[in-house]
């Protein structure tokens, strides 16, 4: 049996007319002109995500822009299906997934002295034989995936080396970490299909060879199952593709021995494997590894791992622009498309996923789309000194909300008659200094973590959301006629402020906390109040 991944229709797709099908590579430009394929439609979202970054590991492998002016041609007049397939025959042995011995993504040496494992542990989110072994498989349990199809089976195999976690001794985290987040470039109204999501993120043939070694063009150090594979790599050592074909972990399937339903896409009467085997040992990715499809933190040399709660507006500060006083920066796709590509009348979006993970545990996998306001180069530095200020003005009065439910659950207030102030001492604090913004910070730091206050700073991100896009929006359009655009940061605090005090008085007023005191609550509803809209905030906004 053969199965390989640039001839078979494997890939799971959606067209314009809503018709679900299967497509092979190259037909991702199929009928562009009258029904054209416009997302994937993978049966897990982490298999979208797999899916997007081997399409576009495939594109910018074979036929990646010499010059911007051919990218933004190929933009919006793209190459035939014909014309792809001719770039991808070449390439074409390296991507048999069943048959001969050098598989895509798989092992080349025999995985002697290693033990047979049901093929649902190959997903990320597959119940380890760790937590099988102490029956702690509550949330995903063991047994619902026993058989799946090669087409789901090779998105199994992209996404476990794509994503591969921590596992154990000697069991190698992806290229970007464990966990690694993902950011791309989405288009909007006439570029929204998959050729445009797929171009979007491909780098001109220049850039993208400098990002590692290009003279390692061995076909081994393209695609490193190949050949025997090497214990560690540095970014010297590797072709810049292996940036999309990278194996940290050693794996072999076992055959393609059944017929029947696949216990993932529900596909009736396809061959099915049960179980793959795996040793420790596979390839150690040694930082940095700059993947242009991921933020970066310069500070520490590693890409930036999904975190709880995945990614919000919050994080354009590091995620779309690069964030002052730190190390954190965009991922180069999101700079090049920002610097270099951008045109006034295009409008685009920002789509990021990754698994949070805890060592070999995935504990939720996230995925957002916001949209990305741009403006004119001249207005660019403007511009991002706007976003700066306004998302600090949300952190800034994220953190009063904070402080003031904990001077409500923990603090002690003490009224000074010299300075006519009320200063508050708290429980689980010993001793604050007397410098303002050190005290704060380490109030904040005594709430890091504790499910009340985490839980009020989510929702804060979530309800000031929309309010946020909204004013970007408006920014955008002042800034492009040269309009004043203080009234916006004015409606901004407003919000900022109203949304603090609504929170605090859900949790304080609302909340099972029976033993307040009421005193206390109005004395910090009050400061919380006065402080959203003191100086501070009205400095940071540039309103003082």
């Amino acid at each position: 049996m053969e199965f390989n991944l640039i001839e078979k229709q494997w890939i799971p797709v959606l067209l314009r007319d809503g018709t679900k099908t299967k497509i092979a590579p190259y037909e991702v430009t199929k009928a562009f002109s009258e029904n054209p394929v416009v997302s994937l439609n993978a049966p897990r979202p982490d298999f979208n995500g797999a899916l997007i970054q081997f399409l576009i590991g495939l594109v910018q492998t074979v036929a990646a822009p010499q010059s911007g002016s051919e990218w933004k041609k190929k933009l919006i007049e793209p190459p035939s299906p014909s014309e792809l397939e001719a770039k991808l025959l070449p390439i074409r042995s390296a991507f048999e997934l069943v048959s001969g011995k050098k598989r895509f993504m798989l092992s080349l040496e025999e995985l002697k002295g290693s033990k047979q494992l049901p093929i649902e542990q190959l997903l990320i989110d597959g119940p380890k034989q760790n937590t099988l072994d102490l029956n702690k498989d509550h949330f995903v349990k063991r047994g619902t995936v026993n058989g799946i199809c090669p087409s789901c089976c090779a998105m199994t195999v992209y996404a476990a080396q794509t994503n591969s976690p921590a596992g154990g001794p000697g069991f190698r985290t992806s290229l970007r970490g464990g966990g690694p987040l993902t950011t791309l470039v989405a288009g909007d109204g006439e570029f929204s299909t998959l050729w445009h999501l797929i171009w979007l993120n491909i780098l001109n043939r220049q850039k993208f060879d400098n990002l590692c070694n290009s003279s390692k063009n061995r076909p081994s150090q393209k695609f490193p199952w190949r050949a025997k594979l090497k214990l560690e790599a540095t970014e010297r050592d590797i072709h810049p593709t292996q940036y999309f074909w990278s194996m940290p972990r050693r794996i072999t399937l076992e055959q393609f021995e059944l017929s029947g339903s696949c216990d993932l896409c529900g596909y009736e009467n396809e061959p099915l494997v049960t179980h793959y085997r795996e040793l420790n040992k596979g390839t150690e990715y040694k930082a940095p590894m700059k993947h242009h499809l991921s933020p970066y933190d310069a500070g520490k040399g590693k890409a930036i791992l999904t975190q709880p709660g995945g990614v919000a507006y919050r994080h354009w500060l590091g995620f779309v622009f690069k964030e002052r006083g730190s190390d954190k920066e965009p991922a180069r796709i999101v700079h090049e498309h920002i610097e270099t590509r951008h045109r006034p009348e295009w409008q685009f979006r920002l789509w990021s996923f990754g698994y949070d993970m805890a060592n070999a545990k995935a504990c939720c996998w996230y995925e957002t789309t916001f949209p990305l306001y741009m403006v004119d180069g001249q207005n660019l530095q403007k511009y991002e000194d706007l976003i700066f200020s306004v998302v600090k003005a949300a952190y800034e009065v994220c953190g009063n909300m904070k402080i003031a439910i904990k001077r409500v659950l923990q603090g002690v207030p003490e009224f000074d008659p010299i300075t006519r102030k009320t200063k508050w001492k708290y429980k689980d604090i010993k001793k604050l200094s007397g410098d303002e913004e050190k005290e704060r910070e380490r109030i904040l730091y005594s709430m890091k973590e504790k499910t009340l206050f985490d839980s009020a700073e989510a929702y804060f991100w979530q309800l000031t959301e929309s309010d946020y896009y909204q004013l970007l929006n408006r920014l955008t359009i002042a800034l492009g006629s040269s309009s004043d655009y203080s009234d916006n940061l004015v409606e901004w605090q407003k919000v900022l402020s109203q949304t603090s005090l609504n929170l605090f008085d859900s949790q304080m007023l609302e909340g099972p906390f029976e033993a307040l005191k009421v005193k206390n609550i109005s004395l910090a509803r009050e400061e919380l109040k006065q402080i959203n809209f003191g100086y501070k905030v009205r400095n940071i906004l540039g309103l003082a």
